[in-house]
């Protein structure tokens, strides 16, 4: 794990956390989480994921959720799941220089992406941190905050993943997460997954279509996260849009999942189809298309 620098640079820590107890299961359970998250190793997918799906769809999560959970200036902060890292630049802009930002992702390419963004000077510096998140390499009691918007309902060992939030947490310290929730359809991606099936475009990973499967409804993420150790827990469903200015760019969104690079692959008339298909799903106009998601936001404190 290396310091953000001019341009940014991940690194991979294979090694344990370097507390007292090592934890020699950690690459173990990176196979686990790993599942889903192999589908985010090839290197187009994150491109896909910074033009169409990160400014209109999880940067706006991201903000809520920091505005219902804001670090205090100098905090140290860990993002979980970070992706391209827009919770963890909100966060960093909120501790300021004095503070700590660690952004952690399981995929290599994705943090190679987010690292080569330049953050502002009166931000904390964000350090890029490759490793599951069921095994997170830091040592107990480090970061006051603890972020994961979006990313517990793909983890494979989700109890795993809560557990080692609480570990790296300090006492007092607050988790704050966000899921799709299970009451409602995911937004972008129950038409997105209906579109590839209705095409017979073979899955890119396991459960791909079962939807039920990335999503996590209020009274089980409650439980989840009382099952951690946490307390004060506070869940809340949340309502937002996602909006593309073009039907061009809603339909490239796949561009940034792992169905990019199988519909990539096909004859140029099947993804015309594809784009056809989706776009009729999505609705809206040639130049504006909005979808609307709903999230389980969880904000529970570590017992002090």
């Amino acid at each position: 794990m290396i310091q953000q620098a001019q341009p940014d640079r991940p690194t991979a820590t294979p090694e344990s956390s370097g507390g007292p107890f090592p934890r020699p299961s950690l690459w173990g359970r990176r196979a686990m989480d790993g599942m889903r998250a192999a589908g985010f190793t090839q290197a187009t997918i994150p491109v896909g994921y910074g033009m169409y799906l990160l400014r209109q769809l999880f940067e706006p999560w991201a903000k809520d959720l920091i505005e219902r959970c804001a670090p205090r200036p100098g905090a140290a902060v860990l993002d979980v799941a970070t992706g391209l890292a827009p919770m963890a630049r909100l966060a960093a802009a909120a501790a300021g220089p004095s503070g700590r930002v660690v952004a952690s992702d399981i995929s290599p390419a994705m943090l190679a992406v987010a690292a080569g963004r330049q953050v502002e000077p009166d931000w904390a510096p964000i350090e890029y941190l490759e490793c599951p998140a069921s095994a997170v390499d830091a040592d107990d009691d480090t970061f006051d905050v603890v972020y994961c918007s979006h990313g517990l309902e793909f983890f494979a060992d989700r109890e795993g993943a809560l557990s080692e939030m609480y570990r790296v947490l300090r006492p007092g310290g607050v988790a704050a997460m966000s899921a799709w929730a299970a009451e409602h359809p995911v937004g972008l991606f129950t038409p997105l997954g209906q579109t590839m099936r209705e095409i017979g475009l073979s899955q890119p990973y396991a459960r791909a279509y079962d939807g039920d499967s990335y999503r996590i409804g209020g009274p089980e993420l409650r439980e989840l996260v009382e099952a951690a150790g946490f307390a004060d827990i506070k869940v809340e469903m949340v309502e937002l849009e996602g909006r593309w200015d073009s039907a061009d760019d809603a339909a490239n969104t796949v561009q940034g999942t792992p169905f990019g690079p199988l519909v990539a692959a096909l004859p140029p008339d099947e993804q015309q189809r594809v784009r056809k298909i989706l776009l009729s799903k999505l609705g809206g106009t040639p130049d504006n298309i909005t979808v609307r998601s709903m999230s389980n936001v969880a904000i529970a404190t570590k017992v002090p």
